[in-house]
């Protein structure tokens, strides 16, 4: 009786032992990487150059109008990984909105095309030629159906628009917009 008692808690040992490890890899937080290839849309003109080691993707800005940036973001995780859409708690660059991103599960290992909606807007109260930048987004996530983080994923370029001319810009006035 008293082997069979010891077998029984060694196998109960076991099994928290082997459930605690479950919860302690589904527990960590996910590892995104952003990467190409890359597509805009909802601008006239983008073009891409470097900087010392920096790419920059310079956008044409357009007031009211919606930047669609799709890249591929890579899970390195060991499981499954949904994401959720955007952090809500993060400030907003002054010339973009991050407007959403892409719903999506991404397996374990694997990549998947994503887009970040931004939405242009803001130039009246910016000088002329002053610009706005998104290098990085935080990316509100799930694991094993239940437990969420928000990530930290650096874009793949940092995206670059500047508030333009007081023709392009239709809601300012002579007050709304600082000398520049």
């Amino acid at each position: 009786m008293r082997a069979l008692r010891s077998a029984l808690v060694a196998v109960a040992v076991l099994a928290l032992l082997a459930g605690g490890a479950t919860v302690a890899i589904a527990r960590s937080t996910p590892t995104l990487v952003a990467g190409g290839p890359i597509s805009v849309a909802g601008t006239e003109a983008s073009a891409v150059f470097q900087v010392a080691e920096r790419t920059v993707r310079q956008i044409r800005y357009a007031d009211g109008g919606t930047l669609r940036y799709t890249f591929s973001l890579d899970n390195d995780s060991r499981l499954p990984v949904t994401v959720l859409g955007l952090d809500e708690d993060r400030a907003d660059p002054r010339l973009f909105g991050l407007a959403g991103l892409t719903r999506r599960t991404i397996g374990a290992g694997e990549s998947a095309e994503v887009t970040l909606s931004l939405k242009m807007g803001g130039c009246e109260t910016l000088s002329s030629r002053a610009g706005s930048f998104v290098t990085s987004i935080g990316v509100r996530t799930r694991q094993a159906g239940i437990f969420e983080d928000v990530v930290e994923v650096t874009l793949p370029e940092e995206i670059h628009t500047g508030s333009p001319r007081e023709a392009f810009c239709p809601n300012s006035t002579a007050t709304s917009r600082p000398p520049g």
